[in-house]
């Protein structure tokens, strides 16, 4: 208790018997008159207990009556002493929780106060009322004082055995109900114990049958609820077990599969990759050729204009050598008109010489040579015209030729033209053909390693889902340990036709 409590509780006490200051001055003043009769009181209180058979118990010889004594004496030191403190709180609760622990009865250490109280009165009357003629009156209010304090103390011994046995009764009435209460118990924790070892046993259809006390009845209601439901759960997570258990085999085989068709399209991944490689290599190595191809058509197209322009240049020689041929026909057949003329001149020359005779004989000859030259001339400016016409024939021929490998080369070097361009479209498809062939073997290859990561990641789920099948067993075999109520309704089901059988 604390220390302001203690202080309080103590001057509650002191106002409520009077006890103020100026009394308690007057008792340190009589602490000398007191202190000289406190042991012949004490004397007489112990002599007393000494002899009687119940309080003599309390003593185991003469050396503890004679301890107990000092003691009294320091604590009746304290009490005339006037000074009420905490000390004294501590001091006289001592006392009281000695004789709670001896056993002794408030009549026993009453009747002691009677005692003291009594030598203590005579010692104060004593002192206060001397000389011969007041002695007997003394003596008679002596008596009196004694008288009524030991009647106020035996009044307040049984007063306080009553109180203290109507206690005592009430003790035992609730020592006897709270011996029911601990048998009720008892007997409850018994049955809920009997129930827990089954419980302990895995057997979850244990459950406190008998009736138990009605302060118990909503602890055994509660605990076989409990069961029930945790019974129950049980069951439904020993089928979520096995719906688990077949999902997740259901699961490893498909991602074993998995698993396998990953390595397989890793390894396809790789070969495709390997394969763009070379593809990428054949396509720039094919964009450098069409490359080549381009220069070589273009220089073939630049060539082509060039021949186009010969073939140009050679039509117009042959047409120049048509041209001369022709004036050389109309010169042949100036030629030949001469021939004509001269033979007919040498004809008519002829034809007068015959005339003149022999005089004109020599101009005969001459007439005969004039025109054998002029049919010479007509027959070589024949030959010369016939093959004038064959010349001009084949030079129109060549012409003809010469104009058709002119079309012929335009034709050429239009199609060279399309070829060029239709090259340079294939150029820039091949370029983007190989840059876009380079950006999907880079795409394989960043596929190829996110297949090669998948893969790993497979195995590894594969392997993770391995070990749920094994932790889905072990807690299937857990949950087997258990013995639940769906267990007894199953064996009751499979149970019961073999019974109508």
């Amino acid at each position: 208790m604390p220390s302001d409590e203690k202080l309080q509780h103590l001057k509650d006490r002191l106002d409520f018997i009077g006890l103020d200051e100026g009394q308690r001055r007057i008792l340190a003043q009589m602490r000398p008159l007191l202190a000289g009769a406190i042991g012949p009181a004490l004397d007489g209180f112990y002599a007393k207990a000494s002899r009687d058979p119940h309080t003599a118990s309390f003593f185991r010889d003469a050396a503890h009556v004679a301890h107990a004594k000092g003691r009294q004496v320091q604590h009746w030191d304290g009490i005339a002493s006037g000074r009420y403190d905490e000390a004294y709180v501590d001091a006289v609760s001592t006392v009281g929780r000695t004789h709670a622990r001896l056993g002794l009865e408030p009549r026993w250490y009453i009747g002691g106060y009677a005692m003291i109280v009594e030598g203590i009165i005579k010692a104060v009357i004593g002192q206060q009322l001397k000389g011969f003629l007041i002695e007997k009156k003394a003596k008679a209010v002596e008596q009196q004082l004694c008288a009524v304090v030991k009647a106020a103390l035996l009044d307040m011994d049984y007063a306080i055995s009553v109180y203290l046995e109507a206690l005592a009764a009430e003790r035992a009435k609730t020592e006897a109900e709270r011996a029911k209460a601990a048998a009720e118990q008892q007997e409850a924790l018994q049955a809920i114990d009997t129930a827990l070892d089954q419980l302990a046993a895995r057997d979850l259809t244990a459950q406190v049958r008998q009736a138990l006390a009605a302060d118990f009845e909503k602890i055994r209601s509660n605990y076989n609820r409990s069961v029930t439901e945790l019974s129950d759960a049980l069951s439904e997570i020993g089928g979520a077990v096995d719906q688990v258990r077949a999902e997740v085999t259901g699961i490893s085989s498909a991602t074993d599969d998995m698993a396998k068709r990953a390595e397989q399209q890793a390894s396809a991944l790789e070969q495709t990759a390997a394969t763009l490689e070379q593809i990428t290599t054949i396509s720039a190595a094919t964009a450098k050729r069409t490359v080549d191809v381009q220069q070589i058509v273009q220089a073939s197209s630049e060539e082509t204009l060039r021949s186009g322009e010969v073939v140009r240049q050679a039509i117009t020689a042959m047409q120049d050598i048509e041209n001369s041929s022709q004036k050389m026909t109309q010169i042949i057949g100036v030629i030949d008109e001469i021939a004509f003329q001269t033979n007919l001149l040498a004809l008519n020359a002829g034809v007068e010489a015959a005339r003149a005779g022999d005089q004109g004989k020599g101009f005969a000859v001459v007439a005969q040579e004039v025109r054998e030259l002029a049919q010479r001339s007509a027959a070589a400016a024949r030959e010369i015209k016939e093959l004038i016409d064959r010349s001009s024939a084949d030079v129109n021929r060549g012409v003809s030729l010469v104009n058709r490998t002119g079309e012929a080369l335009v034709t050429i070097g239009e199609r060279v033209n399309s070829i060029n361009e239709h090259i340079n479209s294939i150029a820039q498809s091949a370029r983007e053909q190989s840059s876009g062939i380079n950006e999907i073997n880079t795409a394989v290859r960043s596929m190829d390693q996110i297949t090669q990561r998948n893969a790993a990641l497979m195995e590894e789920t594969s392997a993770s889902t391995q070990n749920l099948v094994a932790i889905s067993g072990s807690l299937s075999e857990l949950l087997g340990r258990f013995r639940t109520q769906g267990q007894q309704r199953h064996a009751y089901a499979q149970e019961a036709p073999r019974r109508r059988a």
